[in-house]
């Protein structure tokens, strides 16, 4: 019998991007598979799990420009020399969306970006149809499969939001770009801003929900456990699949991923709710925080990461710009501000002989060199402090302090007698300092309408943090 022929790109469909209305989401041939090969068994669909990753570690994504390159630049982590050849850095430090170099690193995003939501949907759609008991591990295979696929449909579509739209703070009401949740897909107008965000959320519990299942009831301690988050010696009883959870979107992540999202989307309610979930788990010494010694020896700050990417050439990939006779280097902008107090551990971010970020430049294995990290335990406790600085400043400075006595600043104290303004510049601090290197500050800037700090003071962007839509897509 004849089988229908599905292409995929690197062990994944990919879409291409040929007209905006009708063929932005469909398969761009590359080398074939057969549809009965793909999900005829557990380990086809494993394979497609494992390709949806491989995909948003591209450098367009979060291999390099949604981590330590484009969006750090966006948030003048770097002094960025004018002159570089590499134009699209300069541009987008000087928020010359339109110029042709910065242009083409926003249109790439966008376009790698949609094609992992569409094997996202396929690989949905074919999970949501297929019974339990298809699986090797029935209802574990089944829910750990389709979670991870709902959470990086709505983290891919939140990124994508987070980039072009604005933030609801600027236009709650904007339409900036489409959800999509079918595949294939045509016609996808784009829906309003809060309503887009409600869409990311409610599939942010679907997977947390279908999460549960084997991160929390099955084995967890493959995903709260440092050791076997990364690379454990050896598989869990089900198997490869399930080893390395802190790379995959496993319940922990998710949880505040979500309450990431809801405080996009200003539903402090339950961003409080998700983000002191996890507080609680490290209060109960479930999850636990980088000590003074691991921030020394390992910037990346493994016991605080609850997710990250793999990439096999980030080592190679990151060296160039760490080099100070490529006009291309990404020196640390801000040299004081990151070796200063000598008690904050954070300060062994930065290699104060080069100006260059370490997170990417310290060996620690040949493995977790490769990771590149995107949700951190530490968020959960900035996030509850905005969500109650206005309520409970008390808890909102105790919250803060928890996270700055682990990196060893501990004094001065924050207090619950401080100004609104003395918590923005201390929550400013804590992001510019933790999140170097890892693509979340610009966001940061981005949702609360903040200027942009750097070493020459404040940078007042005047809300025009989102990237233009590219031309070929904006019929969309």
């Amino acid at each position: 019998m004849k089988t229908k022929k599905i292409y995929l790109a690197a062990l994944l469909l990919a879409a291409t991007m040929t007209t905006a209305c009708e063929e932005w989401l469909k398969i761009e041939p590359q080398y074939e598979i057969t549809d009965t090969d793909l999900y005829k068994n557990t380990a086809g669909y494993y394979k497609v799990v494992n390709g949806l990753y491989r995909q948003m570690s591209e450098f367009s994504l979060y291999g390099k420009e949604l981590s330590w390159g484009m969006t750090d630049v966006w948030a003048r982590y770097y002094a960025v020399d004018p002159a570089s050849d590499y134009k699209s850095y300069p541009q987008m430090y000087n928020l010359e969306y339109d110029a042709k170099e910065a242009a083409s690193l926003a249109s790439a995003a966008w376009s790698a970006g949609y094609k992992v939501i569409a094997q996202a949907n396929d690989l949905i759609a074919n999970t949501e149809k297929t019974d339990a008991g298809f699986f090797t591990y029935d209802e574990v295979d089944r829910n750990t499969i389709l979670g991870e696929a709902y959470a990086i449909r709505a983290m891919m579509h939140f990124d994508l939001m987070r980039l072009f739209g604005a933030s609801l703070e600027v236009d709650a009401d904007g339409r900036y770009i489409p959800y999509v949740t079918t595949y294939p897909s045509t016609v996808n107008p784009p829906i309003p801003n809060r309503e887009f965000m409600g869409k990311v959320i409610d599939d942010l519990k679907k997977a947390q929900g279908l999460l549960e299942t084997y991160d929390v009831e099955v084995n967890p301690s493959y995903a709260t456990s440092t050791t076997n988050r990364f690379f454990a010696s050896s598989n869990p009883a089900q198997g490869k699949f399930y080893n390395n959870r802190g790379t995959r979107l496993n319940y922990y992540a998710v949880t505040v991923l979500l309450a990431r999202a809801c405080l996009w989307a200003q539903e402090t309610d339950d961003a409080l709710t998700y983000a002191q979930e996890i507080i609680d788990l490290v209060t109960a010494k479930k999850l636990q925080f980088a000590t003074s010694s691991s921030i020394l020896n390992i910037p990346k700050m493994f016991d605080d990461l609850l997710f990250g990417f793999y990439h096999e050439k980030l080592v190679e990939t990151f060296e160039p710009y760490a080099n100070n006779t490529n006009p291309r280097q990404l020196a640390i902008d801000d040299k004081p501000f990151f070796t200063t107090p000598t008690n904050d551990y954070r300060k062994n971010f930065l290699n104060t002989s080069t100006n260059f970020l370490k997170k990417y430049t310290v060996s620690v294995t040949e493995e977790k060199d490769k990771i590149i990290p995107n949700i951190r335990i530490s968020e959960a406790y900035y996030i509850a402090a905005e969500c109650l600085y206005k309520t409970d400043m008390t808890t909102a400075a105790a919250d803060l302090m928890v996270v700055r006595k682990a990196r060893g600043y501990s004094s001065p104290a924050l207090s619950g007698s401080m100004s609104e303004e003395a918590f923005w510049e201390a929550l400013t601090y804590e992001y510019r300092k933790e999140f170097i290197g890892e693509g979340q500050l610009i966001f940061f800037y981005k949702r609360t309408n903040r200027p942009i700090t750097f070493s020459e003071g404040n940078f007042d962007h005047k809300g025009k943090l989102a990237l233009p839509i590219p031309d070929s897509e904006s019929a969309i």
